[in-house]
């Protein structure tokens, strides 16, 4: 049964809710979570929930479905995206080690070709606004690949060289830069949109990423892909759904025939240092939003859920969950996609509340 896009975040959002967190420094690269006889740091499931580490959102921590804790839930409950998760494999080793090469232990290096989701978050690395899972944004990150090298995938504001493309893409950029900017009505003048080709060719489609970056540092950044037979077909925003097995081979992972595109169009936004924002259109609807509140666990406060359940409330279709900490509806009441401004505006006032509400606890706490 299909679901819709705010259904869907509901859903994953549980993965988010933090009770316990396993304690590190206790973890070693000899560490056997489930007690099956294999360590962590080569345990293909490594809580034994029957989820591969590559494609479980909480890889250390599940219901073990066989070994000796068959029926108990072992480990933490900190989902991968999570900043307070420092070790989402619990190999002994921190996600930002040098010594990492494998950040969700699914057994493809970090820096393979083959590597869709360097971090195991659940969003593919053209998605992804924390590429290595360590809580800092993309464009603040000067290694957010988590491989000890100085990255450039996402250039300062204003930098007008971003990818530095070559000969063989800088056609294909220039052209989806420019439905990019039209769809959300970016002027040409505006140098904070970057636009990059992923692959030149998978399977049918040639697709790539695009972010964009306010005054302010607030990104919103899409997947995008044209047919190779017809470019006019752009789609500026996909969602791409994995259909084939979860079978832990690459192969199946690589495979285009295992992929389709949803009906339902995505962003996804965020702030330096905040949580992040899904956008979901399905045309013609209106465009509709989900943001999830960092619970105390991440943040070591309480999250202020009044204070943006207040200065949220106006949106049209507006809900929220005390329980869950979340935040949903609609952009503008409209049909359509209302451009890349309303998405600014909303991460920014989310930015201000959260910011404000933030820094008067920590204010409190010095005194």
């Amino acid at each position: 049964m299909k679901t819709n896009f705010l259904s869907n975040v509901a859903i994953a959002s549980l993965s988010f809710l933090c009770l316990v967190p396993l304690a590190h420094s206790q973890t070693s690269a000899q560490s056997d979570l489930d007690r099956d006889g294999i360590p962590n740091i080569s345990d293909p499931d490594v809580d034994n929930d029957g989820i591969p580490n590559g494609s479980d959102r909480n890889i250390d921590g599940g219901m073990a479905k066989s070994g000796p804790l068959k029926g108990k839930f072992i480990g933490d409950r900190i989902a991968n995206d999570n900043a307070a998760e420092l070790d989402m494999d619990a190999d002994g080793l921190l996600d930002n080690a040098a010594s990492e090469t494998d950040i969700d232990g699914d057994g493809l290096a970090d820096n393979s070709k083959l590597e869709l989701d360097i971090d195991g978050d659940g969003r593919a690395n053209g998605l992804d606004g924390d590429l290595d899972g360590d809580g800092l944004v993309n464009n603040s990150d000067a290694d957010m690949y988590g491989t000890g090298v100085i990255n450039d995938y996402f250039q300062t504001a204003g930098a007008d060289a971003a990818y530095a493309p070559d000969a063989s893409v800088a056609s294909t950029i220039a052209y989806v830069s420019g439905e990019v900017r039209r769809v959300l009505q970016i002027p040409a003048t505006d140098k904070g949109l970057r636009v990059r080709v992923s692959a030149s060719q998978f399977g049918s489609l040639i697709y790539g990423v695009w972010r964009y970056l306010s005054a302010d540092n607030i990104q919103v950044y899409a997947t995008w892909c044209y047919p190779s037979s017809d470019p006019s077909q752009l789609k500026v925003f996909v969602d791409w759904i994995y259909t084939g097995p979860y079978s832990g081979i690459v192969e199946d992972y690589t495979n285009p025939a295992n992929y389709a595109i949803s009906e339902e169009n995505r962003l996804s936004a965020q702030y330096p240092g905040g949580g992040f924002t899904f956008i979901g259109w399905v045309p013609p609807e209106p465009t509709g939003f989900y943001f999830s509140a960092p619970n105390e666990q991440a943040t070591g406060f309480a999250p202020p859920y009044e204070k943006l359940r207040a200065a949220l409330s106006s949106y049209p279709d507006f809900s929220s969950s005390p329980q869950y900490l979340d935040f949903s509806g609609s952009l503008v009441s409209t049909p359509g996609f209302p451009g890349v401004q309303p998405i600014i505006n909303l991460q920014r006032t989310i930015m201000q509340v959260s910011r404000a509400w933030y820094g008067q606890l920590e204010a409190q706490q010095l005194r």
